[in-house]
């Protein structure tokens, strides 16, 4: 798929007008604002290796890390690389050890990390627009927030609020997207969602009729849509070539005098 060519769908009969206007930009955290394959996926495995190995399945804590890693690079999705751990290795409750492995994996502790090179012009470009940001992540919130804390966007300025979406589905991306339309009061094609992911992020995006970008790198940039629903609008590899598409940010005159406070949302 070339990198940056615009797919046409029946869903997305709507935006097929050039440039379209974009008031608000939801970005995704994890391999779309910084390198998570890079700095994060590697020691969450293996912290999962060894919390399973603690809790008493038979092997070394090398031997499951190796295990999970060449399970991730036939599939990145951590039910299969369980099912492959426990098949493997003979786990006598394969959904206890799978319980295990991903409390281990969503909590590994939190050290340095860096945004992509791209990210930070990119958020101050739409700032100086008057677009909105938002930030929905994925995962154990307190690890997340340790990472935003980490990477520097706990109180950066170019960013309205921040969303954690959690496993126990308290709040989910989709919902979290659904707040922040509502609260803003835009319609949905002045909406972009910028992520990695097309079965979560993308695909929420396309169902409420946003705009939608996928960064295809990372850890699931293996993974291919399944089915049009779960197609981006644009896929690109680095976060920098986001700014470049062919959409107008934030140009409506009303969106540069809208006042942003971290943690609420104002219209």
């Amino acid at each position: 798929m070339p990198r940056s060519t615009k797919l046409q769908s029946a869903s997305h009969a709507r935006k097929k007008n050039s440039a379209p206007l974009i008031r608000c930009v939801i970005f995704d955290l994890d391999d779309t604002l910084y390198d998570c394959m890079g700095q994060r996926v590697r020691p969450a495995h293996r912290h999962a290796a060894k919390a399973v190995v603690k809790a008493g399945l038979k092997a070394s804590v090398e031997a499951v890390y190796r295990t999970r890693m060449k399970a991730f690079r036939v599939d990145p999705i951590l039910m299969h690389i369980d099912a492959e751990v426990a098949r493997k290795f003979h786990a006598a409750n394969p959904e206890v050890l799978s319980k295990i492995a991903r409390d281990a994996y969503f909590n590994c502790p939190v050290g340095k990390l860096r945004l992509f090179s791209g990210t930070l012009p990119l958020l101050n470009m739409l700032h100086a627009r008057g677009a909105r940001v938002f930030v929905v992540t994925f995962g154990e919130p307190q690890i997340q927030k340790a990472k935003v804390k980490t990477l520097g966007l706990e109180k950066h300025p170019a960013i309205d609020k921040i969303f954690y979406a959690d496993r126990d589905r308290l709040l989910t991306k989709e919902g979290a997207f659904q707040v922040i339309q509502q609260e803003l009061d835009l319609p949905a094609d002045q909406v972009l969602i910028v992520g990695d992911r097309a079965m979560s992020e993308i695909r929420a995006g396309n169902e409420l009729g946003m705009h939608t970008v996928r960064i295809r790198r990372g850890e699931f940039a293996s993974q291919y849509p399944q089915g049009k629903i779960e197609v981006a609008d644009y896929e690109v590899r680095n976060i920098s070539k986001v700014g470049k598409l062919p959409f107008r940010w934030g140009t409506n005159p009303k969106s540069t005098t809208e006042t942003r406070r971290h943690g609420e949302i104002r219209k």
